[in-house]
């Protein structure tokens, strides 16, 4: 209950933050949304060892992911979990489920994907949205959540897309969104979502912090992660796309 009390406090925070640009029906619904997706956000937390120094070096790597099937399927950013020897995916409340890295793309677009050991009971899964039907312009939220900490919340607008190799010629097969939302470490590997509730990209830190962006966000499309990722798989069916109207999950 108190950890909701502050989801709610953080919500009303960052919506009253924007409260000079986005008209009071428009805050109600970004409420509305953050309430609705953000349980399938989940706290990831990596450990491995630094290959390149060529010692017993620990890194430790935190940030965020969504799960999107009920079967533990879990969508984040690549340079996260690639090559670690260690995966915990924290669930609100503080349930701990270790995962490991089904596949990765950490040089083409930075995403990866992720098997859960098991499903908490109740879990809810977030549906993944066809992101060519996001226009400039459409308001979006991208939620993280740190280890330990509140959900962070972040509200605002797309506002331009890069078809693959234009605007980071380093990941060739990534088309991305830009957005004006603020990203940092706390919501770095999280989704961008719209405002029906629907993953629309994930977010990638390494590129969100590029000097380039002027503090404009990049965010890889839901289009290249189902392209990337998950028509790899033979065996999709639990992923929940975005006219699915039950999301939760009700199995271990």
């Amino acid at each position: 209950m108190v950890a909701w009390l502050i989801v709610f406090y953080l919500v009303a925070r960052v919506v009253s933050a924007h409260a000079g640009e986005v008209p009071p029906a428009e805050a109600q619904a970004f409420q509305q949304v953050f309430q609705k997706v953000a349980p399938s956000v989940l706290a990831i937390r990596a450990q491995g060892r630094d290959a390149m120094s060529g010692s017993q070096t620990r890194i430790i790597e935190r940030g965020s992911g969504v799960l999107i099937s009920r079967d533990g399927l879990v969508l984040t950013a690549a340079y996260l979990v690639h090559g670690m020897d260690e995966i915990s995916v924290e669930f609100p409340g503080g349930v701990k489920v270790s995962a490991r890295v089904v596949t990765s793309e950490p040089a083409a677009a930075d995403l990866a994907l992720l098997q859960l050991d098991r499903v908490p009971l109740g879990s809810i899964v977030s549906p993944m949205a066809d992101s060519n039907t996001v226009q400039v312009r459409d308001k979006i939220l991208i939620v993280g959540a740190p280890f330990q900490l509140p959900y962070s919340l972040s509200v605002g607008s797309v506002s331009a897309r890069w078809a693959p190799n234009t605007a980071y010629r380093t990941m060739p097969l990534a088309e991305f969104f830009q957005a004006d939302a603020t990203i940092d470490a706390s919501n770095s590997g999280g989704p961008m979502f719209n405002l029906k509730g629907e993953v629309i990209g994930i977010v990638s830190h390494n590129i969100a912090t590029d000097a380039r962006s002027n503090r404009q966000g990049f965010v890889v499309t839901s289009n290249t992660a189902k392209q990337l990722l998950l028509e790899k798989r033979s065996a999709g069916s639990g992923i929940a796309k975005g006219s699915c109207s039950t999301p939760s999950v009700r199995s271990c």
